[in-house]
């Protein structure tokens, strides 16, 4: 994916036909004597158009190509011996306390949230670790435990009453037991993406039956590596959504391995590397799956300055540039000023010679 730079407007001189022209993203603005005659003065009076100076906030903005999508990269893995008798829709979100999958007409695995996976049965008097304490965090965030109950990596009396608290209310035989099987741990809610196998063919134990991401909305842009330094993590950016709506989201991270791919042609193309963006979206946005969107990164930014209407500046022909301030009688001087930033046709201005709300004359 190609780096896309927008700089909101720019302004230079070019020589034309004898004219000593500035130039800006918004056209040609006007025309002075050429380098080396004489300038002429500003008019003691004048009919044109005028506009006011302005105190604004102006930015200039990199514009990224990048791709609305999920973090993740799931996978649920069989722990049962049988037939595939049941399956989830591709699309489906599956929570904590879901059944992920059924075997045999009966036997249907449950989603719980955890870094590890199940290694062994869950029973009475086992041995103490860390897949206990994962085991109870969730029955407690189900609502199986009672008040008191203390999560720890012991298998108590209390953990079996909530076990069969769980069994009792998924379908399952009620014995304070979990089979290696029944319960599959994620990280989160797995987005079914993928279905590797279709029901009605037997599985076996390390089979993939599902595939999938997290839930979590992401936006990444491929950034040119070269051009790394536009960003950091934590940066506060604009996103334009595929509806024409924007919604603001934040840096949080960027890759440290820059890859190259090829084009069309087989040429390798420029390295890049990933950036990751958090968004929050609007309701109704789940349909946006590897939607191509705008990011939109402020490189700068200025609050409060005078500003004014780009075709209102003069080049001098000594160098620099002024705007003709037009005083209430209609006599007019022209005012050096110093440029700043641009942005959408507007200019910063530095100078003692203007105000707020003062009048300077543009083209008609």
């Amino acid at each position: 994916m190609s780096r896309r730079g927008i700089i909101r407007a720019v302004v230079g001189l070019a020589a034309v036909g004898g004219l000593a022209v500035v130039v800006a993203s918004t056209g040609i603005l006007g025309a002075m004597p050429a380098s080396g005659g004489t300038a002429s003065a500003a008019p003691e009076t004048t009919d044109g158009a005028t506009v006011a100076v302005e105190r604004k906030t102006l930015t200039i903005e990199e514009t990224l190509d990048g791709t609305l999508g999920y973090t993740g990269d799931e996978q649920v893995l069989n722990g049962l011996m049988g037939t595939l008798t049941r399956l989830p829709v591709a699309g489906t979100i599956l929570e904590r306390g879901d059944q992920l999958y059924e075997v045999d007409g009966k036997r249907r695995p449950v989603l719980l949230y955890g870094n590890r996976p199940a290694w062994r049965a869950f029973e009475p008097d086992m041995g103490n670790g860390a897949d206990v304490k994962q085991l109870e965090e969730n029955l407690k965030a189900l609502g199986f435990t009672r008040k008191g109950f203390d999560v720890d990596r012991e298998w108590e009396g209390e953990t079996t009453s909530a076990v069969k608290r769980w069994q009792r209310a998924n379908g399952m035989t009620v014995d304070g037991t979990i089979d290696l099987g029944e319960i599959v741990f994620a990280p989160g809610d797995v987005r079914v993406t993928e279905l590797p196998i279709e029901v009605g063919q037997q599985v076996a134990p390390g089979q993939p039956v599902l595939k999938g991401t997290s839930d979590v909305r992401v936006v990444t842009v491929a950034l040119e590596a070269d051009s790394v330094d536009l960003v950091a993590v934590g940066d506060k950016v604009a996103v334009d959504l595929p509806d024409g709506s924007t919604t603001p989201g934040t840096v949080t991270e960027i890759g440290t391995v820059a890859e190259a791919g090829t084009d069309e042609f087989g040429n390798q193309s420029t390295p890049t590397v990933e950036v990751t963006i958090a968004v929050e979206l609007p309701e109704g946005s789940s349909s946006w799956e590897q939607a191509p969107v705008e990011v939109r990164i402020t490189r700068q930014s200025r609050e409060n300055v005078l500003a004014v209407p780009v075709n209102a500046l003069v080049a001098l022909l000594e160098g620099g540039y002024a705007v003709e301030r037009v005083d209430s009688n209609g006599t007019s001087s022209l005012v050096g000023v110093e440029l700043g930033i641009f942005q959408d046709g507007w200019v910063e201005i530095r100078t003692d010679g203007l105000d707020e709300g003062d009048a300077v004359a543009v083209p008609s």
